[in-house]
């Protein structure tokens, strides 16, 4: 029936082969009988995803292999969909370990950047993938110093708190005073307010005077975005021991019955007005 119908790789309303469909739903048995009859690994739809790119995305191993290794057309591990993205993203932004390690074995090219200006590393440790980030910088060490000026994935994982993957890329060697336009790490950790991660970033002696492209420092930004955490962090950079308590009262600001003076004066009386001298 396959030889008297349609051409196997004809394609539905949005660019889908039936190998693509096949892909997506983990139809192993499937896809290898599509192969059989010279299906075509190589037909993007209408977004440009290849069915390797569906498969990553998955998480399927199995039919990543298959696609990869059987049939008359061998997939091409570094095709790039619409957004630019290889198969290598797909896995890697969604921690997909296996099939990371199968895409790098066939020599995907990691280097490769979406329309975002990310490489797969950079989304795994915006996603927080530590499996997958250790993997990626054990196979290639290099991609560390390959940063732009929008983001590095060291600054990617501060934002939005990953302290594991935060520890391991320091502890990989990557540069703590890299800085982009929105300055350090310590920059993004703290305007996200992720108070575990400043620590982290200051036990390693970060300079906190580092100043962004608008010429802001830390200690700007916490001012421009009051909350307790900014509290936090805004002690934390003052190497005062702040328990989590911040009392208000007559005009003084106070940590635990110590006195606060300089920046750190000024950002509480600044949050005091804001928030109409309440108890936090």
């Amino acid at each position: 029936s396959i030889w008297r119908g349609p051409n196997i790789n004809c394609t539905d309303s949005s660019g889908y082969t039936a190998l693509h469909h096949a892909a997506l739903n983990g139809h192993k048995d499937i896809v290898l009988k599509l192969l059989q009859y010279e299906a075509s690994t190589n037909v993007a739809d209408n977004k440009g995803y290849f069915p390797i790119h569906l498969a990553a995305w998955r998480g399927d191993v199995d039919i990543v292999k298959i696609l990869i290794r059987h049939g008359p057309s061998h997939s091409r591990v570094n095709e790039q969909n619409n957004e630019n993205e290889t198969a290598l993203h797909c896995a890697a932004q969604y921690g997909h370990s296996e099939v990371v390690a199968v895409l790098l074995e066939e020599l995907t090219d990691p280097t490769i950047r979406n329309n975002k200006l990310e490489t797969p590393l950079d989304l795994a440790a915006l996603y927080g993938r530590l499996c997958v980030v250790k993997m990626i910088i054990k196979a290639y060490p290099n991609l560390m110093n390959c940063n732009t000026r929008k983001h590095t994935p060291l600054h990617l994982a501060a934002r939005n708190g990953h302290k594991a993957v935060v520890q391991v890329l320091l502890e990989a060697g990557m540069d703590v005073s890299c800085q982009t336009e929105k300055g350090s790490a310590l920059h993004e950790a703290a305007l996200f307010g992720k108070v575990e991660v400043v620590r982290i970033l200051l036990e390693t002696g970060i300079d906190t005077n580092i100043k962004d492209s608008l010429g802001r420092t830390v200690l700007d930004i916490l001012k421009e975005h009051p909350s307790q955490q900014s509290l936090q962090i805004a002690a934390l950079l003052q190497g005062i021991n702040y328990s989590g308590f911040l009392i208000l009262t007559n005009g003084v600001s106070v940590f635990k019955g110590e006195a606060v003076t300089g920046d750190i004066s000024k950002l509480l009386d600044e949050i005091k007005l804001c928030k109409k001298g309440i108890l936090f």
